[in-house]
């Protein structure tokens, strides 16, 4: 049974790195498309503005929790020096519960 199950090992992993690679095809920020934003837990609404107006781009609205949405800048590099966890693509994260 183990020497079965050892066979779908390789399958298995592929998967798994076929669904990491679509997911992350779908909320790579794409050049000049507007992206949520996640900051630190704890971030002040005011501080978050600041952050994304000092990294260049144009906060457009506040989301859920720690979550801004933003207009597009030259990259989204530049959010992440101003302190956001992650930035994703705003189209890509439509589904999350951004």
């Amino acid at each position: 049974m183990y020497a079965q199950m050892r066979n779908l090992l390789p399958a298995l992993a592929l998967t798994l790195a076929g669904t990491a690679a679509i997911g992350w095809m779908a909320l790579a920020p794409k050049e000049g498309g507007n992206v949520a934003v996640l900051f630190p837990p704890g971030m002040e609404r005011n501080e978050m503005i600041l952050r994304v107006s000092q990294a260049g781009w144009l906060p457009v609205s506040y989301l859920n929790g720690n979550a801004m949405l933003a207009a597009p800048s030259d990259t989204a590099r530049s959010l992440v020096a101003n302190g956001a966890l992650l930035v994703l693509d705003a189209a890509g994260a439509r589904g999350c519960t951004l």
